[in-house]
């Protein structure tokens, strides 16, 4: 598919295309001089589609600088004529925690769990450390959803890797999400948790993960948005839902037990009851990835530990005189849980591609 258009330069840094008017043609020497005007008016011819059904690496850098100018774009227009400007990228999370902490901490009386061996005992602390995640992951999905058709006329213009569109919302993204979990890294470290900063790699690595998970559900969703544009006001609820199936408002143990006190109480987890079969209610909240991607954050952050890692917790003892309580106290998320967080990020990211490039060569027409 072509498309006619008289400005083909809406962006700068395209890759270079060969020069010549396209057509391929050769005029002869004894061409009238009408024939040569005609040719120099011809409007200049663009293509719209992919000329190969798969996506290389290599086109991938070719149109690196163009990604780029998309990020920018990006970062420059989110808080554009604002007066607070990126000071909402940490506005907005820290009034979702007071929220939070009236809600849950004051009126529920949720009591945040233990940090072991960090030794913190605070909601607000374990309460950014798996909602700024969280924000992350769905803000990602949700904005990218209309990031193709914000982009109607650059679609329309000529062919470049279309998935670029909302992998530049996705990678602007993670610019305010580095800066905001660097200044939760402050906060905890204040609080007490100096064992932080050491798990620095593996928080790194995680945001890696779940920016992988967000980019393909990202690609799925803004694919899927061209065609039905129901999925924009369906997303709504989904996350919705989906927020409270992932212990970000409310400590793990409430589900899957654990520790909730400095004094060593331990709450036991909860159970239903699946055709015929008890089964934890913890077990069934790990099936969500997101439950682990938040667990091993809380993991970094708020316990100061390793995931699968073991400790041997100090309590005091009840009966005044007796000496302290000897508890061993297990991570909430294994080796093996951040396994199945990886898996479904590839699957995620794989499908979402797949899915995009079937049907990108679609996208002039639908828009």
């Amino acid at each position: 598919m072509s498309r006619t258009d008289s400005d083909p330069s809406s962006l700068e840094a395209w890759p270079s295309t060969p020069d010549g008017d396209g057509n391929g043609s050769t005029e002869a020497p004894e061409q009238s001089k009408q024939a040569k005007q005609r040719r120099r008016s011809r409007p200049h011819t663009t293509t719209t589609t992919a000329t190969t059904p798969a996506i290389s690496f290599r086109e991938y850098f070719q149109y690196r600088e163009l990604f780029t100018n998309l990020t920018l774009r990006e970062l420059r227009s989110k808080y554009k004529r604002s007066v607070i400007g990126w000071g909402w990228s940490m506005i907005n999370p820290i009034a979702n925690m007071l929220i939070y902490t009236v809600v849950f901490s004051l009126l529920l009386n949720i009591q945040p769990p233990f940090g072991v061996p960090s030794g913190l005992h605070n909601y607000a602390i374990m309460l950014l450390a798996g909602m700024l995640p969280w924000n992350f992951f769905q803000g990602s999905i949700m904005e990218s959803m209309g990031a193709l058709l914000g982009n109607q006329n650059l679609i329309q213009k000529t062919y470049f890797p279309r998935e670029l569109i909302p992998g530049a919302t996705v990678a602007s993204k993670v610019v305010s999400h580095l800066i905001e979990m660097s200044l939760l890294l402050v906060a905890v470290v204040c609080f007490g948790n100096w064992r932080a900063p050491f798990f620095i790699p593996g928080i790194i690595l995680t945001m890696a993960v779940v920016t992988a998970f967000g980019l393909g559900l990202s690609l799925l969703f803004s694919i899927g948005n061209v065609f039905y544009r129901d999925i924009q006001h369906f997303s709504n609820i989904l996350f919705f839902i989906w927020m409270f199936l992932t212990p970000v408002a409310y400590p793990y143990y409430i589900v899957g037990g654990g520790i909730n006190s400095p004094t060593g109480t331990f709450s036991p987890g909860k159970y239903v009851h699946l055709l015929g079969h008890t089964v934890s209610l913890g077990t069934i909240f790990k099936l969500n990835p997101m439950t682990d991607a938040v667990l091993t954050f809380q993991s970094f952050l708020y316990n100061g530990a390793l995931p699968g890692s073991t400790h041997i917790a100090a309590f005091p003892s009840p009966i005044p005189g007796h000496s302290a309580t000897l508890v061993t106290v297990h991570s909430n998320v294994s080796w093996f849980d951040f396994m199945y967080l990886v898996l479904w990020a590839l699957v995620a990211l794989v499908v979402g591609l797949w899915v995009f490039r079937k049907y990108e060569a679609r996208l002039p027409e639908e828009l």
